[in-house]
């Protein structure tokens, strides 16, 4: 399917078993008793493989895959492929930042991956397409596809990031303001008569409580990113500066937010998408939905909960080889 603008995806991706990047991470990071540094947060489920089938075979379409690493590469992975653009971490990141072992700054300076589309979808190695989508799932004309929906900060890991980002919003914009200036996206009947009344009921003071989050994969513009770093320049400079996951500063979602609060988005529904939780007793509703193709993106995140990780993880690889059994052109 053509359109009249080039879209890219960038996907980051870690090998936490890796003897190399292990020694780096004991090196520069200091272990809090968290799931901040907990290992989790860096165990490989090896369905890489399996996202790359899924994008050649739902998203052809797509210009560049910019692969996001710290080093490290599947033995699998044909890096001559002409859409595909291995980026390490020194590549793009500004130095005074790196060695870094989290995600924010990692997030926070994709804009300057070299050669990367003004349009791109950002993946974490947890999301995968489910089934093909289209170029206009993700940008309609020209604009990022997104919801505009009030919601409250929940209690979990990166409360403490929302609540940071929830006072930089509140301190650039007024909520009444912003929904005054944008009528129909904050209140598209493609969101749902239930996602409306939320934001209805949020909405009785002049002030943003936080705005929902999906955790699926997200459109964006590098303008905003560009934007976003000379206007608020100090508080992502030292959320950068960290070189492991802490509950300071902030995270990619202030792009969102500022796609969001300032208009630049298309209004979508997101019935199509599935953010779930891996263990024991989700598997296998999580394994029969990617079997029939029910949702077009989803999320499935890892858990501290898990006591058969193996077990787990091949049920989830076997729901995946039935769907994508065969190599793409990604793999040697």
């Amino acid at each position: 399917m053509n359109t009249q603008y080039d879209i890219d995806f960038v996907i980051t991706w870690v090998d936490g078993s890796d003897p190399a990047w292990q020694q780096a991470f004991r090196r520069h990071c200091t272990p809090d008793g968290t799931e901040n540094t907990s290992p989790i947060r860096y165990r490989d489920w090896d369905t890489l493989r399996h996202w790359f089938r899924a994008v050649e075979n739902y998203a052809p379409w797509v210009r560049k895959i910019h692969f996001v690493t710290w080093g490290h590469l599947p033995e699998w992975l044909d890096t001559s492929h002409p859409k595909l653009n291995i980026v390490r971490h020194e590549d793009y990141i500004p130095e005074e930042y790196l060695p870094t072992f989290a995600s924010r700054p990692i997030e926070l300076n994709l804009h300057r991956i070299e050669g990367l589309a003004e349009r791109f979808v950002y993946f974490n190695d947890d999301m995968m397409l489910g089934r093909p989508v289209s170029p206009e799932r993700f940008f309609r004309e020209g604009l990022p596809c997104d919801m505009a929906r009030l919601s409250l900060i929940a209690h979990c890991s990166i409360s403490h990031a929302v609540l940071n980002m929830s006072e930089m919003i509140n301190r650039r914009y007024k909520l009444w303001e912003v929904m005054k200036a944008h009528p129909c996206k904050w209140f598209s009947p493609r969101y749902g008569v239930k996602n409306i009344l939320k934001t209805l009921n949020l909405a009785v003071w002049n002030t943003i409580p936080a705005l929902s989050d999906t955790h699926m994969p997200q459109p964006y513009t590098k303008s905003i990113f560009e934007k976003m770093w000379r206007e608020e320049h100090e508080i992502l400079d030292r959320t950068c500066r960290s070189r492991q996951r802490s509950n300071d500063g902030v995270n990619c979602w202030v792009m969102r937010y500022e796609q969001l609060l300032t208009g630049q988005f298309a209004p979508i529904s997101e019935s199509d998408t599935m953010l779930d939780t891996l263990g024991e007793e989700r598997i296998d509703a999580i394994c029969r939905y990617i079997c029939e193709g029910r949702y077009a993106m989803y999320c499935l995140n890892d858990s501290t909960r898990i006591e058969d990780f193996e077990g787990v993880r091949d049920r989830l690889l076997d729901a995946l080889q039935t769907i994508l059994p065969n190599k793409c052109s990604y793999e040697r």
